[in-house]
């Protein structure tokens, strides 16, 4: 089928639909941000509301903040569910806790509606070349029928296993992620106020045990003090909390990623939100007394 819904035009929805209309799909479009529907509409999208978008499309896919705004679209008093087909296939691609994702594909499967949990690694430049890493949970029928989808938007498709695996891969990325973010700033700080130039530093070790994505994405950055947001700060902190609540639930003990935790709740009341997570940074800068300069 060809003609697909999407619901969130964010940083990371906007040019995930970009490349479904390049790929020839035919997109009912719909988000509370007019200027981004008008900008994806010039490209080829329609802008629908949710009735119309079921009507059309058997396909739905959901890009959204959290979990509160996917249980609106859902299940809201105009939500999704009120005009849903039953054979419907909703793929969620926003990250959110494993929790709330069983607990949504349950209430959908009353209706006889399936769901595939799809969050998605890469920030923005791999949405914007379509070579996001998805992790994807979901009935082995489901993800086929959602994989052709994945392959326009993403490099990396990787089936977990069953609803709700989806969502929690993506969390272990973000311990990890952020973690790195917290490692990356530590090391950087203590570079430059060593005297070591932040390029050499990179050029040295990027390519050895420590180089990661992480560095070879945020290093620039850093560098050039360009903290416009791949990932918003607000957005990390937001999986950190579904982190904890999904780690207190298994009883698994998070002592790294607790830390990092309270230095993003510290930069969100200081108002970084919407800066780019990498800006965990400016934490080290302060208690180091020493701010990395772009010369």
């Amino acid at each position: 089928m060809n003609t697909i819904g999407f619901i969130g035009l964010g940083i990371m929805g906007k040019p995930m639909t970009l490349n479904l209309i390049k790929a020839g799909y035919s997109l009912y479009v719909a988000d509370l941000n007019e200027r981004a529907v008008n900008e994806v509409c010039k490209k080829g999208a329609i802008s629908s509301s949710y009735a119309e978008m079921t009507e059309k499309c058997e396909v739905i896919i959901l890009m959204l903040p959290h979990g509160k705004i996917v249980m609106d679209v859902l299940f809201g008093p105009e939500g999704l569910s009120s005009h849903l087909k039953a054979g419907s296939l909703v793929i969620d691609m926003s990250s959110i806790s494993p929790v709330e994702t069983k607990l949504f594909a349950e209430k959908l499967a009353l209706q006889n509606v399936s769901l595939v949990d799809a969050p998605v690694s890469g920030g923005e430049p791999k949405a914007i070349d379509g070579s996001m890493a998805i992790m994807a949970g979901g009935t082995d029928q489901d993800f086929s029928r959602a994989l052709p989808y994945f392959e326009v938007m993403g490099g990396n498709v990787v089936h977990m296993g069953d609803v709700g695996t989806g969502s929690a891969t993506k969390l272990v990325n973000q311990i990890m992620v952020s973690i790195h973010l917290g490692a990356l700033s530590e090391a950087a700080i203590f570079a430059s106020k060593s005297g070591i130039d932040l390029n050499k530093m990179y050029e040295a070790i990027s390519n050895g045990l420590a180089g990661s994505a992480v560095m070879d994405a945020k290093i620039p950055m850093i560098v050039n003090r360009d903290f416009e947001p791949g990932g918003k700060m607000a957005t990390n902190f937001k999986d950190l909390r579904n982190i904890k609540d999904a780690a207190n639930a298994l009883n698994v003990p998070l002592p790294l990623t607790s830390m990092v935790e309270d230095i993003f709740r510290g930069q969100i009341a200081n108002g970084n939100g919407n800066k780019d997570h990498s800006y965990i940074l400016n934490y080290y800068e302060q208690t180091a007394n020493h701010t990395i300069r772009h010369d």
